[in-house]
This record gives structure tokens, sequence and C-alpha cells, in this order.
């Protein structure tokens, strides 16, 4: 790989990263200077990691206002579920009863960090995340679902379900909130496709898989009509006068 190459790659997981921890969310603005700078590289290899992200659909050059954070739809949302309910029971068939002993071990690793979100929080008596907590949350799960795709040895595959991913990320999780019981469902399902993965039961690891991210997109799509309805409400309310409002009230 060329220099030129490597300072790109660099940028575009720079700027991936960003998305993925929710630093940068739809609509927000993306400096070409900025991150070359965070960075300590020049400017090129910036704007052929973003060129790369447009393409990919995650960012979007807008006129009088630069590179943006692209936002998504409803029927977007879909699509990235579907995707990934195509792609990833295929991947954990093909890697149960073959994962390396040192997966293994990280996978159980991702599994107790979702288990022990949970506690922390049963002990604070709290029943929702903070921002940090959400992060570790985020960190623990997408990791499982990464070196799932990567075990099955798919380059390809594992580049259009991470892209997936991203867009997925910036479309609702920064906003979506987990409660304890979204994280121990999670928990469930992720213990339970491991260890029909380490038994070699592909037809029914891939069944959980399917399961787990239908069950994901129920929850995001609840939350996107939630967030949508309350804009709705919001955007009524400032048009009403306010003698009707009272009367509502």
């Amino acid at each position: 790989m060329s220099s030129s190459a490597s300072l790109s790659t660099k940028a575009y997981q720079h700027i991936q990263r960003k998305l993925l921890a929710g630093d940068w969310g739809a609509g927000d603005v993306i400096s070409e200077l900025g991150v070359a700078q965070e960075l300590g590289i020049s400017r090129t290899p910036v704007r052929e990691a973003i060129r790369d992200l447009e393409q990919e659909g995650v960012l979007e050059q807008v006129p009088r206002f630069g590179t943006r954070v692209k936002a998504l739809g409803r029927e977007d949302l879909v699509e990235l579920y579907e995707l990934r309910d195509a792609l990833e029971p295929y991947a954990v068939a093909k890697v149960a009863g073959r994962l390396a002993t040192d997966d293994v071990k990280l996978l159980h690793r991702y599994c107790e960090e979702l288990k022990q979100v949970s506690e922390e929080l049963q002990k604070r008596k709290k029943d929702k995340p903070d921002a940090d907590t959400m992060k570790r949350l985020m960190s623990a799960d997408m990791a499982f679902h990464h070196l799932l795709i990567r075990a099955a040895g798919n380059g390809r595959l594992l580049k259009i379900v991470a892209e997936g991913r991203v867009l997925a990320r910036i479309f609702s999780a920064s906003r979506q909130e987990h409660n304890i019981e979204v994280i121990d469902q999670t928990y469930r399902f992720h213990t339970n496709i491991l260890n029909n993965i380490i038994l070699g039961n592909s037809e029914q690891a891939a069944r959980l898989m399917s399961d787990h991210i239908k069950a994901s997109m129920k929850e995001a799509l609840e939350h996107f009509d939630r967030q949508m309805m309350a804009a709705k409400q919001q955007a009524l309310a400032s048009e009403l006068p306010e003698a009707f409002m009272n009367e509502l009230i």
C-alpha cells in the first residue's frame, strides 16, 4: 500500500470511528481541514476518504454547507437492517464449529461487557445508560458482530456490513435509548448465538442471528416513529395560536 493510500485509509477509519462513536450525527458538517489537523496530515488523503464515504452514502456534498453527514429516512433504515439480515446469518453459519480459540475468548469478553453494563446500571438504580456507558455498550455490540463477520473470511461481506452499520449508527443509535431490558435481551442473543457457534449448530446460530437483527430493527423503527411523531407535534405546536394551545392543555 502506498503512503498516500495508507493516509487515505487512516483518514477514512478516523471519520468512521467518530461517526460510530456518535461524535458526528446526521446533518453535522465535516471539516476537511479539521480532520487533517486532527490527524496531522495534508488535506488530500482526507478529501479522498470523504469521497469514498460519499460514494458509500455516508456523507454528502451540500451547496453553501460543504460536506455533511447524510440524513436517512425510514425506508433507508429498513433496507440497512434487511441487508444485515441477509448477510450476518450466513456469516455465523459459516463459522459455526470453526472459530479460533482466541476469537472465542474475545467474543465471551464482549458478551460479559454487556452483562457488566446491565449489572452496573442495576446497582446505580438506573434504567438507561449515560453517554459514556452507551459508548461501551455500542463498542461491545459492534465488536461482537464485526469479529464474527471477519472470522467468515469474506472481505467484501465485511466491508458491506460495516458500511451498513455505520449508516445505521448515524441514523439512530446516537439518539436511541437502550434500557436494561434491551441490554439484557442483546446479552442473551449474543450468548446464545456464541454457544451455538461453538457447538457447531450452524442452522440454530443463523436463526438466532436473524431473530436478533429483526428485534433490533423493530426497536430502531419504533424509536424512529416516536421521534417523527414528536417532531410533528412540536412543529404543529409552533404554528397554532397560543389561545388554542391553552385550550388543548
